[in-house]
């Protein structure tokens, strides 16, 4: 059975002025130590004009009445510490995360911080700790409220000491001063909840913002109504600076009505939009528009609206579609092309044969024709025929390719046939052909009738583009070396390069497209470089056009080296057996 004193205690505590702390010391920064002076040093003043500077001060009677509270927190260290336990427990309803041990340790290290500064109100070592455990210990886990019912609890812990063990004015000195004491306990902690509390939304703003700042898409927060951009990411602010490279200077954006800071080409269409899709996102909350342009971009652009508190603004998500719809372009004029090319072959069918039996009539008649401006004129018709046909034949050939019979291929050989076939061909009179050829050139993988074909039709191009006189077209070989990553395979490259009037930059992209060419009405049809890239392609190779006006043009041809791609196509023949 306990023997209770009138305070609560069996007995008193034996008496240390001096007791330690056991858990781990905090190296607190002299910033830290700096802001906690500061708030400590406003609640003392607030705290002595409340109470008078005999119960909170710091002038020598007021360090008296401090000593005798921390002597009788000594004296009765146990009983406060076992009686403030057994009040967190019932507090808490014995819910912790800490075992009765743990939490006596964490009490008794409280205590003697408590009575520390109560002796000497510069030793803030207590608020030290406090403010640490705020930030990222236990008090972070914990709410306002419970801290400070347990402190109210301390309070009238030690009250019931004070009353049990003194008398008269001295217990009333003591008793008040404890309570401004706890009062400040609390006020500091408070303050620092609430710096906690602000941190924690700082570091939760900042990880916000550095979410949508570093998104890949372009992000803006729009003010509904006026349209003002009240916020926009990085993504943003660059897509407006490319904008601005196509040759539109870019405005300043934040603060200003979105459809000012667009090109002057799409602001019409910008407004549109905004006007169609706000009244959607007002009343559905979402909206969505589909590759939207913008300079020479496309964009699917998604509206929500964004409520927060009492204001709201539309957050603008602009998704790059640009690749999806140049595929898709591609994909409908290859459809198109594709369709073109069937019909181009059904009519080519039908009109060559009786183009075929036109050609023999003119050659009948032909044979018994003396009159010579009449042969004249049937030999005009017969060329004419030949050339319809040849175009018929260009148009069955891209319509309905063959499959390339691939074998290794000596490309500087079959350079030099190439260059002897259009020795006689008086479309390169005046023109030089400079052969450069690598003396150590790789065998080539490629169809090598093919390979003649697009040398040929390459060179004749090169001779229409090259002047009369002074023209000089150069074809040169050489071996490209391996590539990085996954393309390690060695290739053969050749160039076929003209001194000639060039291709207009606004061309370039479309020279390989069937029917495209830049010859004058009834010089070609657009199939020879077409043609070639096909042909190209069959053999697994590339084809690129280089070209300047004024300049010249340059077309590069690479080639599997012979030795990788038989190499490859046994490898793939084993594994396949």
């Amino acid at each position: 059975m306990k023997l209770l004193l009138a305070c609560g205690c069996c007995k008193p505590s034996k008496f240390k002025r001096h007791r330690e702390t056991t858990d781990a010391p905090i190296e607190a920064s002299p910033e830290e130590l700096q802001a906690i002076r500061q708030q400590l040093a406003e609640i003392e003043q607030s705290l002595s004009r409340l109470w008078g500077p005999t119960i909170w001060s710091r002038t020598p009677e007021c360090i008296q009445v401090r000593a005798e509270a921390a002597d009788l927190i000594d004296r009765h260290f146990d009983g406060i510490v076992d009686q403030w336990g057994e009040s967190i427990a019932a507090i808490t309803d014995s819910r912790s995360e800490y075992d009765e041990k743990t939490r006596r340790a964490s009490l008794v290290n409280a205590l003697i911080r408590l009575g520390d500064h109560l002796r000497d109100p510069d030793d803030i070592c207590t608020y030290v700790y406090l403010h640490r455990h705020c930030q990222e210990g236990m008090l972070a886990r914990a709410k306002p409220s419970q801290f400070n019912t347990i402190h109210i609890a301390l309070k009238q812990i030690i009250l019931n000491h004070v009353k049990s063990s003194m008398t008269g004015p001295a217990m009333e000195l003591v008793r008040d001063l404890v309570v401004a004491a706890i009062d400040e306990r609390r006020l500091m902690v408070s303050q620092f909840y609430i710096e906690s509390r602000e941190r924690l939304l700082r570091e939760s703003e900042e990880k916000y913002r550095n979410t949508i700042d570093h998104a890949p898409d372009p992000m803006y927060e729009i003010e509904p109504h006026t349209w003002i951009v009240i916020g926009m990411n990085a993504a943003a602010q660059q897509l407006h600076r490319m904008v601005a490279d196509q040759g539109h200077e870019a405005p300043e954006i934040i603060g200003h009505p979105l459809p000012d800071s667009v090109p002057p080409e799409i602001r019409a269409r910008v407004i549109e939009s905004l006007e169609a899709g706000e009244e959607m996102v007002l009343r559905q909350g979402s909206t969505k528009t589909s590759e939207f342009p913008i300079g020479p971009f496309f964009f699917d652009v998604n509206s929500a609206l964004i409520t927060y508190g009492k204001k709201q603004f539309v957050q603008m998500i602009l998704r790059d579609v640009t690749q999806r719809h140049d595929m898709l372009d591609s994909l409908i004029k290859a459809e198109r092309l594709a369709a073109a090319g069937t019909f181009a072959a059904g009519v080519a069918h039908e009109v060559n044969n009786p183009l075929a039996s036109i050609s023999s009539l003119v050659q009948s008649i032909l044979t018994g024709e003396s009159d010579p401006q009449r042969r004249t004129t049937l030999h005009t018709i017969l060329s004419q025929i030949t050339r319809i046909s040849s175009t018929l034949k260009d148009l069955v050939n891209f319509a309905r390719p063959t499959t390339a019979q691939r074998k290794p291929v000596d490309v500087n050989g079959l350079i030099a046939e190439t260059l002897r076939l259009i020795t006689y061909n008086t479309r390169f009179s005046g023109i030089r052909v400079e052969p450069i050829l690598a003396p150590d050139l790789r065998r080539a993988f490629a169809d090598d009738n093919e390979i003649q074909q697009v040398l040929l039709n390459l060179l004749i191009n090169a001779a229409d583009a090259s002047p009369a006189q002074g023209g000089v077209i150069k074809v040169i070989t050489d071996n490209q070396r391996a590539g990085q990553g996954a393309d390690k395979s060695r290739r053969v490259v050749i160039k076929v390069v003209d001194n000639g009037i060039g291709i207009p930059r606004e061309h370039l992209e479309r020279v390989l497209d069937p029917f495209f060419t830049t010859k004058p009405a009834g010089a070609g049809v657009g199939l020879g470089l077409s043609l070639c890239q096909r042909m190209i392609l069959s053999n697994q190779g590339t084809i690129r056009v280089d070209s300047e006006v004024g300049r010249g043009t340059a077309i590069t041809i690479t080639l599997a080296a012979a030795e990788d791609s038989v190499r490859a196509e046994q490898a793939a023949s084993m594994a396949a057996s």
